[in-house]
């Protein structure tokens, strides 16, 4: 609170959560200035170990993944008087505050507040918890962890191991990616190198081959790989380029004349 109060005491309350971390500091702070002398006193600091009466308790606050580019979504549980309530923050270990929050009464005495942090990269990857500030009471929640996850992508293009003149087989070689398992979906994409469109092929094998081909053409083949979550997709890896054989080349008792 700030401001005059009047002389008479007021009782105030901070409700913290039971749950990790379960060490606080309690640092109480005035203001003074030279235009307008005042006073402060505290008196009466008692730590209970039940749920306070004036101000929200939060239930535990759970940590939260997301792949990169992807939006967070904390939502901060209560149980207490949400009608006094004035302000619902997300505080990060770092001290930026987040303060627009969308409110949901689930009832006269328990409520949710849901918190969105937007397009989260990994310097977004952080410690976070649930604060309420009223005048008569404040709440704050344990801390939870952001968890931001980079879509997986290979470092290396996919190796060729033979080529026809209808077709390419090759090897994904998927070993070394950069980013962030575990790797739940492989897939191909390629397309001929003059040609502004690409197919897509899922793979659940080391190695594939690419049929239907157009006879000595030149392609360009990437591998995608996919982890659990919304946005789990990364960028295409290198591409391998390679070329099919001209049509009839390496059949028996076949010439061809140029």
């Amino acid at each position: 609170m700030s401001g005059s109060h009047g002389r008479q005491w007021h009782q105030v309350e901070l409700a913290v959560s039971t749950f990790w971390p379960n060490e606080y500091q309690v640092n109480p702070s005035a203001t003074v200035s030279r235009e307008r002398q005042g006073y402060i006193a505290m008196d009466d600091i008692m730590l209970l170990t039940y749920p306070c009466y004036k101000a929200p308790h939060f239930s535990r606050l759970g940590d939260e993944e997301v792949n990169a580019g992807q939006n967070a979504t904390f939502q901060c549980v209560a149980s207490g008087r949400a009608s006094e309530a004035e302000k619902f923050l997300l505080e990060r270990n770092s001290g930026d505050v987040t303060s627009t929050a969308l409110v949901k009464h689930l009832s006269h005495r328990r409520f949710v507040a849901s918190f969105q942090v937007d397009s989260v990269q990994r310097n977004d990857q952080d410690l976070y918890r649930c604060v309420t500030q009223s005048s008569r009471g404040s709440g704050v929640s344990n801390f939870a962890e952001l968890i931001v996850k980079v879509p997986p992508s290979p470092i290396a293009p996919p190796q060729l191991l033979r080529a026809g003149s209808t077709y390419l087989i090759i090897q994904l070689n998927t070993n070394s990616i950069l980013g962030d398992g575990p790797i739940i979906r492989k897939e191909i994409e390629y397309r001929a190198s003059q040609s502004p469109w690409s197919e897509v092929h899922g793979v659940n094998m080391v190695t594939y081959k690419l049929w239907h081909l157009d006879p000595d053409t030149e392609y360009h083949i990437s591998v995608l790989l996919t982890r659990p979550g919304e946005g789990g997709t990364g960028p295409p890896g290198p591409p391998l380029v390679s070329r099919t054989k001209c049509a009839g080349e390496g059949l028996g008792g076949v010439t061809r004349s140029r």
